[in-house]
This record gives C-alpha cells, sequence and structure tokens, in this order.
C-alpha cells in the first residue's frame, strides 16, 4: 500500500523541486500524468488513504493534500512561466505583433451561483426532467391558496413577505413552488420537474439570510405508487451530484409544511474540519439541507387533479449549497462585487 510513508514524502519533495527545471509543456504534462493522474502517485496516495485506521487518516491525508496543492501550484506556475518565455523568444526573433493580447491580461469566469445553477440544470436534464421558471411577482393563489398556506399563515403577513403597492393580492414569490402549481394546471400529470429561480422574502441582510435568493425546488408526481422512500432515494442522487460524491448517507426528521403530508426536514451526514465541509455517510456531524414531503392531497384539488395521485416534493436553497460546497462562510460575498471574492470563486470551479 502507498502512504505518506519517508520514501514516498521524499520522492513527492524531489518532483517538486524538479519541476522548476523543465522546460517544455509536453514533458511537463508527463510529470504531471504521473504525479497527479486518475493513476498517478499522488492520486492513488489519495485513494488508499482511506484503508487507513481511522488514527492515522487525518494525518497522512493531510500530508498528501498539502503536497497535492504545492504540486499544482508549482506546475501552473512553470506552464505560465514556460509561455510567457515562449513569447518572448518569438517576439525576439520575428517582428513585433501589435495584434498580440496582454501576456497578464485577466479573464473573467462563470460566477459561482450561475455555474451551479447550470450544473442542476445539465443533471436534471439528463434524465428527462423539465426545468422551468415562472413569474418573479406572483398572486396569492399561486403563492398561497394553491399550497394549502391559509389566510392566517405568518408567511402571508408583510413582515414576511413583498407585497407590491396598489395591490393586495400581489406579491414578489416567496418560492418556486409557484412553478410546480402553474405546472400540474396547465399540464395535469404525470409530472417529474424542477425549478430554480429567485425568490423574495423580508429578511434582513446578514451572513445566513438575503431579501433575494435562489431556491431549487423538484416534484414527481404520478398515479403509480410513490412513497417516502422514492422521495429519499431521489434527495440522495441530487445531493450525490451536487457534492460529486457517492459517499452520502440522510435522514428524515418530521416537520411541518402546508403543502406536504408528511412534512420532514432533510439531513445529511458530513464531517466539518475546520472551514471544509465533507460529505460521508461515515460522518460525525449531521448537516440540515432541505425541506420535503409527499404532496398533500389539498394541493392536487387546487390543481385540477382528481383521483388516486401520488406525489413528492423538496426544495433546497442554491445559496447554502454553493456557500457549503466552496467553504464560503458569509453568503454576502457571494453578491459582493469586490474583486478577491470574484477571482476566490473562480478558483472554485
Amino acid at each position: 500500500m502507498i502512504i505518506m510513508s519517508e520514501k514516498l514524502e521524499n520522492s513527492l519533495k524531489h518532483w517538486l523541486e524538479s519541476i522548476s527545471s523543465i522546460a517544455l509543456l509536453p514533458e511537463l504534462e508527463k510529470v504531471k500524468s504521473e504525479l497527479l493522474g486518475k493513476s498517478g502517485i499522488v492520486t492513488t496516495a489519495l485513494r488508499e488513504v482511506s484503508k487507513l485506521p481511522i488514527e492515522k487518516r487525518k494525518i497522512f491525508g493531510e500530508k498528501l493534500n498539502n503536497a497535492k496543492s504545492s504540486i499544482e501550484e508549482a506546475i501552473a506556475n512553470q506552464i505560465s512561466k514556460i509561455k510567457r518565455s515562449m513569447v518572448e523568444d518569438k517576439m525576439n526573433s520575428e517582428a513585433v505583433d501589435i495584434t498580440l493580447p496582454s501576456i497578464n491580461e485577466s479573464f473573467g469566469s462563470v460566477h459561482l451561483l450561475t455555474r451551479a445553477m447550470r450544473q442542476i440544470r445539465d443533471h436534471y436534464h439528463a434524465r428527462g426532467f423539465l426545468v422551468l421558471d415562472g413569474p418573479e411577482i406572483e398572486t396569492d393563489f399561486f403563492n398561497f391558496d394553491a399550497l394549502n398556506i391559509p389566510k392566517h399563515h405568518p408567511a402571508r403577513q408583510s413582515h414576511d413577505t413583498f407585497y407590491i403597492d396598489g395591490f393586495d393580492e400581489v406579491l414578489l414569490r416567496t418560492h418556486t413552488s409557484c412553478v410546480q402549481v402553474r405546472t400540474m394546471l396547465k399540464t395535469g400529470i404525470p409530472v417529474r420537474m424542477i425549478s430554480i429561480g429567485k425568490t423574495y422574502r423580508n429578511d434582513k441582510l446578514d451572513s445566513t439570510h438575503s431579501p433575494m435568493f435562489h431556491q431549487v425546488e423538484g416534484l414527481v408526481i404520478d398515479r403509480n405508487s410513490l412513497t417516502v422512500g422514492h422521495l429519499k432515494n431521489e434527495l440522495k442522487r441530487f445531493i450525490s451530484a451536487f457534492f460529486e460524491t457517492d459517499d452520502v448517507a440522510i435522514r428524515l426528521r418530521p416537520s411541518y409544511f402546508p403543502f406536504t403530508e408528511p412534512g420532514m426536514e432533510i439531513d445529511c451526514r458530513c464531517n466539518k474540519n475546520g472551514g471544509k465541509l465533507t460529505i460521508t455517510k461515515d460522518g460525525a456531524d449531521w448537516l440540515e439541507l432541505a425541506g420535503a414531503g409527499m404532496v398533500h392531497p389539498d394541493v392536487f384539488k387546487h390543481c385540477g387533479i382528481d383521483g388516486e395521485v401520488y406525489g413528492f416534493a423538496f426544495g433546497f436553497g442554491l445559496e447554502r449549497l454553493v456557500t457549503l460546497r466552496a467553504g464560503v462562510a458569509d453568503i454576502r460575498n457571494i453578491y459582493d462585487t469586490d474583486i478577491r471574492w470574484l477571482r476566490y470563486f473562480r478558483s472554485c470551479a
């Protein structure tokens, strides 16, 4: 078994020192493949860390990750150095090409939230789901009544919801469940859909709340029997795809939502080491991720669906998912225009 032995540590140190002396890109790519490729030395060692006793796993894993980061940084720096040298050699040997872009030109990147939305859309498109959005200005019926939210519910008060001046029953939607209602009214059943979009609630902006945020909500309805087991399986598939791991364990805790019966909160096992989160079925901690449940029969009635029908729904806050995956502690940083944060998000790709 390859572990972070003294021999391996010295070998990686030697590789790290030799990278700066490589002058050709093909040679550098070969070294990168030998160290970081699918069958590379570091990759293989990291894969085998999980086989170690738990008390050694953290020590060796941390050493290997530090070595991997150092090698990646050294290779990136050397690639930049070689390319700069190639351009300089070309300019010295040829006439100056005034159309040549600046070597130090900084390019933009797709924002962290946009990347996550595209990833989720691709995941569900590939599985045959509809990926939809609807109007952000909604009526009471689509936002509350059709979802079995009673008139006296606190969510309908102005201290929780933004109403449009001069229109008592027109508001900025508080969830993307409105899209599910519109879809059921338009298409009937069966339904397999996901909705991603902006939502609005009368919250003060702080480290964990924003008056505008994005939701990801799923809905599956059929006349064939759908159970909590199907819901649990769908949630595991989503969490596994988003956090890019098959090592997922979740639990369902009873909770109340007017539009589900039964309703539940979704937690998954994880490890929290400093600012880093790792989703793993052997994790020591539980992390709350979503709300879900079986669709309430009254919701079907409001949407004109009769007869024996089954369905489940679930909802995630996109900003929460993104901050957990990227290790961002304050949601306000996602909306910040500080160039340092934008560069940091680019490095989280």
